[in-house]
C-alpha cells in the first residue's frame, strides 16, 4: 500500500503531474487511470513474468465496474505506461528510445533501450522523486545493476541527484558499509550529515543479500541500513553519539536466495518497493547484441557485415543451451552461465578490426574462437568439451553454410591475438588469428628474452601447444577493458609465469604483494596505495597478479572485491593530504592519455588475475 500511495504521489505533485485545473470528468479519468497504473507496479511489481497474465485478469475484473479507468487493450497490463498528458495508457514500446552505436564508448557502457530498461527505469525515477527506496531482483544477469546505473546517471546529469553505487559480498561488514557512506557526507549542522544542500544522495546497493549470516542469524551490514531506515540515522562509532542522517536514499539490488545469497529480514524489506525484473527472452537477446554488433559492422565490407546476425543468434543459442544442458554439480560447480557470458562473447568479437577481417569467413571464426575462451575454457572433462566442439560444428553447418567436424577444433585449435609484431605500439596492434605455430614459439621466445632482460629474471619457459593457447589466453583477458581472470589448476601449472609472460607482452607492469613475518591487513593497505599510485599517477598499466596463499586475512578478499566492482577501496587513504595528492596525479595522467589517445575515460587502467 506504500508503495502505492508513492507512485500515486509522484505521479499527481512531481514534475509532468497531472494538470488539477481540468474539467471534473477529465481529472476523474485521469486519477482513475492512474491508480489502476500505480496498483498494477505496487501490487504485481513483485511477480513473476510468468503470472503476468493471471495478473492482469484479476485486474481487469477489479476495475471492470469503473468506466472511468481507461485501461489499455491488446496485452497485458505490465506492457502499458501512463500518459498524463493525454489521459490514457500507452504502450511502453512507444516511448522505447533509438539505439546508436557510438565507438569512442567502452563496451560495457553501451546500453541498447528495451522495454524492462523503461518501465523499471521509469518506476525509479518516480519513486525516487518522492523519496521512496527501490529494490530490483531477478535472476543473475538479467540487467538489475545495469538499469538502475543507467537511470542514476541519467538523474545525476538532469537532476539533483549524487549517486553511490556499493557493492556487498559475504565479508562485508556494517563498519566497512558505513566506512563507505558516511565519508560521502558533510556536516549540516550540529549531529546531522546529509549531501551538500539542493541535492540527494541515492545510494545503490548491489548484492544486497550476500553478507555471511552472524552467530544468532542476522546480517550487520543488513541490520545497520534497517536502523537507518527506521530512525533517520546511525550512531559514530568512536563517541557512540547519534548522528542524524539527511537527504539519503537507498536503493538496492539481489538475487534469489541461494549459491551464497541469504534470506533477506522483511523487516527491512518493508521499506523499499519491489520490482522482479525478468529475463529478456530470445528475440530481446537478439535485438540488443545485433544493435551493438551490426553497429560496430557498420564500416566493414558488405559481405562481412551479413554475417552479424547469424552470429548473433548462434551465440544466443550457444547461451541458450549451455544453461539448460550443462548444469553445475558438485564436482562442477562452476558451471553457472549467465547473460555476462554472452556479453563477453560478443565484446571479444567487437575487438577486431576490419583490417584483420578479410571475408565473411574470417569473422566467423573470430566467433567460433571467442565462444570458446567464454564457454569452452570453463569445461573440465573430455565429454562436455566435445559436447560443445559438437554444437560448434552444428552451428556452422546450419548457420553459416561451413562444413567443420568437431575433432578440428581440437586438432588445429584457433589462437587469436594482437601480440605477433614485437614492439609495436598498443594503438596499432592489430588482433588477429595466429596460424604459424613455429612463428608464434620464436615470438614468444623474443618476449621471454626482453622480459629476462628488463626485469633482470631468468624465466625459462617452454612453448609447448597448452603453454601456448593459455599465454595467448591470458593475453586476450588483459586486453580487455575490464578484463579480469580466475585461473584455476593445480599448484606448478604455470600459472602466475604465464600470467606474468602475458603481462609483459601487452605492456603491463605485473604487481604482486610480498608476504614476510607480520604481514596484515595495513600492510595490505599500503601495497594496495603503491598499486594505486602505478596504475593512477604513474600512468603505468598494471595487473594485479593475486594469489590464494597470499590471503592473511579474509578481508583481503572484501577488498579485492571493491577494486572489480567500483575501482575504490574504503578508507584506503586516511591522511586527506595523501588522497588529493592522488586525485591530483592522476588528473595529470588523464590529460596525459588524452594527448596521446590511449585514454576514452578518467578511471585508470587496473587488472586483476587471481
Amino acid at each position: 500500500m506504500i508503495t502505492l500511495c508513492c507512485l500515486i504521489d509522484s505521479l499527481l505533485t512531481v514534475d509532468n503531474k497531472i494538470d488539477l485545473k481540468l474539467e471534473e470528468a477529465k481529472i476523474k479519468i485521469m486519477i482513475a487511470t492512474a491508480f489502476a497504473f500505480c496498483y498494477v507496479w505496487s501490487i504485481g511489481g513483485n511477480i513473476n513474468a510468468k503470472d503476468w497474465d493471471q495478473f492482469d485478469t484479476y485486474v481487469r475484473q477489479q476495475f471492470e465496474e469503473d468506466a472511468d479507468a481507461k485501461l489499455g487493450q491488446g496485452g497485458d497490463l505490465f506492457s502499458y505506461e501512463i500518459d498524463v498528458h493525454h489521459r490514457r495508457m500507452e504502450l511502453w514500446e512507444k516511448s522505447v528510445p533509438s539505439f546508436k552505436y557510438d565507438k569512442t564508448k567502452p563496451f560495457f557502457d553501451l546500453l541498447v533501450p528495451n522495454i524492462d530498461s523503461c518501465r523499471f527505469g521509469y518506476l525509479l525515477e518516480k519513486l525516487i522523486s518522492v523519496n521512496k527506496s527501490v529494490l530490483f531482483t531477478g535472476e543473475t544477469g538479467v540487467g538489475k545493476t545495469v538499469i538502475a546505473r543507467a537511470q542514476l546517471l541519467k538523474l545525476a546529469d538532469e537532476q539533483n541527484i549524487l549517486p553511490l553505487f556499493l557493492n556487498f559480498s559475504a565479508q562485508t561488514s556494517s563498519k566497512r558499509t558505513q566506512e563507505m557512506i558516511v565519508p560521502k557526507l558533510e556536516k549540516r549542522k550540529k549531529n546531522a550529515l546529509g549531501p551538500p544542500r539542493g541535492k540527494k544522495l541515492v545510494v545503490f546497493i548491489d548484492d544486497l543479500n550476500m553478507p555471511k549470516l552472524e552467530t544468532y542469524g542476522a546480517q550487520p551490514p543488513i541490520e545497520l541500513l534497517r536502523q537507518y531506515q527506521d530512525f533517520g540515522g546511525l550512531y559514530d562509532r568512536e563517541t557512540l553519539k547519534w548522528i542524524e542522517i539527511q537527504d539519503v536514499i537507498l536503493c538496492a539490488a539481489c538475487g534469489p536466495p541461494g549459491g551464497g545469497r541469504n534470506p533477506t529480514t522483511a523487516r527491512l524489506l518493508r521499506h523499499f518497493a519491489i520490482f522482479a525484473i525478468p529475463a529478456p527472452s530470445e528475440y530481446s537477446l537478439k535485438h540488443i547484441f545485433k544493435s551493438i554488433l551490426n553497429g560496430y559492422l557498420a564500416d566493414f565490407n558488405p559481405n562481412i557485415k551479413s554475417a552479424g546476425d547469424s552470429i548473433i543468434d548462434a551465440a544466443v543459442e550457444i547461451y541458450v543451451r549451455m544453461s539448460a544442458e550443462l548444469l553445475p554439480t558438485p564436482t562442477k560447480s562452476h558451471y553457472v552461465f549467465n547473460l555476462r557470458d554472452l556479453s563477453k562473447c560478443v565484446q571479444g568479437i567487437v575487438q577486431v578490426k576490419s583490417e584483420s577481417v578479410s571475408d565473411r569467413d574470417a569473422l566467423v571464426r573470430v566467433f567460433f574462437h571467442e565462444a570458446m575462451r567464454v564457454f569452452h575454457d570453463r569445461l573440465i572433462n573430455h565429454e562436455d568439451k566435445q559436447y560443445f566442439h559438437t554444437m560448434l560444428a552444428e552451428l556452422a553447418s546450419r548457420l553459416f553454410t561451413m562444413q567443420i567436424e568437431p575433432t578440428t577444433f581440437v586438432q588445429k585449435p584457433i589462437i587469436f591475438g594482437d601480440f605477433m609484431k614485437v614492439g609495436a605500439p598498443k594503438n596499432e596492434r592489430l588482433y588477429e588469428e595466429i596460424t604459424d605455430m613455429n612463428k608464434i614459439r620464436n615470438v614468444l621466445q623474443d618476449y621471454q628474452e626482453d622480459y629476462n632482460l628488463t626485469n633482470n629474471k631468468n624465466t625459462r619457459l617452454v612453448f609447448f601447444m597448452d603453454a601456448i593457447e593459455h599465454i595467448a589466453r591470458i593475453a586476450r583477458i588483459i586486453r580487455q577493458d575490464r578484463g579480469n581472470a580466475l585461473l584455476v589448476g593445480v599448484g606448478g601449472t604455470g600459472k602466475q609465469s604465464l600470467t606474468r609472460l602475458a603481462s609483459h607482452i601487452c605492456g603491463y607492469k605485473c604487481f604482486q604483494i610480498e608476504l614476510s613475518r607480520g604481514y596484515n591487513y595495513d600492510s595490505f593497505h599500503e601495497d594496495l596505495k603503491k598499486l594505486y599510485e602505478q596504475a593512477g599517477p604513474n600512468n603505468q598499466n598494471t595487473v594485479f597478479l593475486f594469489t590464494d596463499n597470499q590471503i592473511v586475512v579474509e578481508e583481503f578478499l572484501e577488498d579485492i572485491n571493491n577494486i572489480l566492482n567500483s575501482g575504490e577501496v574504503p578508507n584506503l587513504f586516511d591522511k586527506q593530504d595523501e588522497y588529493e595528492k592522488m586525485i591530483i596525479g592522476c588528473r595529470v595522467s588523464f590529460h596525459i592519455r588524452k594527448v596521446n589517445n590511449f585514454a576514452f575515460d578518467f578511471s585508470p587502467e587496473q587488472k586483476m588475475l587471481a
